[in-house]
């Protein structure tokens, strides 16, 4: 029996940018969350923690759509995220992901 290996890659999907001029290329729904990938190349998650499950099922029901994700993400969250998990953000930090904690009243 095999088991899920729980440090896999998250399968990524093209965005559908139904508008033409998002900053959001990819996502990939990982259980809980989200992983929205921009085209500056910052790779985040974002799940029941932090922003919420209600923005994250927001968030999630946008991608599917492929239409207002990024301007939800600019308008609603922020910098409301539970980890960066670029490339850049792993050369910062070795070992570790950046992580936000943000104050649970601004849910």
């Amino acid at each position: 029996m095999k088991t899920a290996n729980p440090r896999a890659q998250p399968l990524f999907r093209r965005y559908g940018n139904r508008d033409g001029h998002s900053g959001v290329v990819s996502y990939a729904l990982a259980g809980t969350g989200i992983v929205v990938r921009f085209a500056d190349g910052a790779t985040y998650l974002y799940d029941r923690d932090c922003p919420g499950a209600a923005h994250v099922a927001r968030m999630k029901a946008l991608a599917q759509a492929g239409r207002g994700l990024a301007t939800y993400i600019s308008q609603r969250i922020g910098r409301r995220y539970r980890a960066r998990l670029d490339a850049e953000a792993a050369a910062l930090l070795p070992g570790r992901l950046h992580t936000t904690r943000q104050n649970t009243a601004l849910r």
